[in-house]
C-alpha cells in the first residue's frame, strides 16, 4: 500500500504549512485591538473578519500553491469561525488507490490524518477557544472529498 503512505504523507505535508503556536503575533494584535479578550474569546467578529479577509487576500497572491507531487492548494480563506481550503489531488495513482480501498476508507483515512494535525490547523488561540472549524474540499479526477474538522474534535495540550 504505497499509496496509503503517499496519501498520509500528502496530508502531513499539506498541513505543516500551518505553524504550531501558543498565542501568535496575530492573537497578540487581536488582544491589543480588543477584538478578543484575555481568554482569546472573540468580542468583535466583524473586525476579526475584516482582518482575516485582508490576510486571506494577501495569501491568495501565492495561490495556487504546489505543496508536493500530490496536492495543489488553490484557495484558502480565513474567517472568524472557520477556515476554508480547496485544492486538487494530482497524484496519478490516486484514482486506482481510491477504487482499491473504497471511498469510505479514503474519507476515514483523511479524517484521521486531519485529527492528528489539529495543532497545525488551529494555529491561533482564538481558533482553539471559540467554536471554529476547518472545511476542506479536495478534488480528484473522479470525486470531490469534503471534510470538516472542528476544534472540538481535537485534544489540545
Amino acid at each position: 500500500m504505497q499509496l496509503k503512505t503517499i496519501i498520509l504523507g500528502v496530508f502531513t505535508t499539506t498541513f505543516t504549512m500551518f505553524a504550531l503556536a501558543q498565542p501568535t503575533d496575530l492573537d497578540q494584535y487581536l488582544l491589543k485591538k480588543k477584538i478578543v479578550d484575555t481568554n482569546y474569546t472573540v468580542k468583535n467578529s466583524t473586525a476579526l473578519n475584516e482582518i482575516l479577509d485582508y490576510i486571506s487576500d494577501e495569501d491568495s497572491r501565492t495561490m495556487p500553491y504546489q505543496l508536493d507531487q500530490n496536492i495543489v492548494i488553490e484557495k484558502m480563506r480565513l474567517y472568524a469561525n472557520r477556515m476554508e481550503i480547496s485544492g486538487l489531488i494530482t497524484s496519478p495513482d490516486f484514482k486506482q488507490f481510491a477504487q482499491d480501498i473504497g471511498d469510505d476508507q479514503v474519507h476515514e483515512m483523511m479524517k484521521k490524518t486531519l485529527v492528528h494535525s489539529c495543532p497545525k490547523f488551529f494555529e491561533h488561540q482564538f481558533q482553539r477557544v471559540n467554536p471554529y472549524q476547518v472545511q476542506i474540499k479536495l478534488t480528484s479526477e473522479q470525486k470531490n472529498y469534503n471534510l470538516t474538522l472542528k476544534n472540538s474534535d481535537c485534544n489540545f495540550e
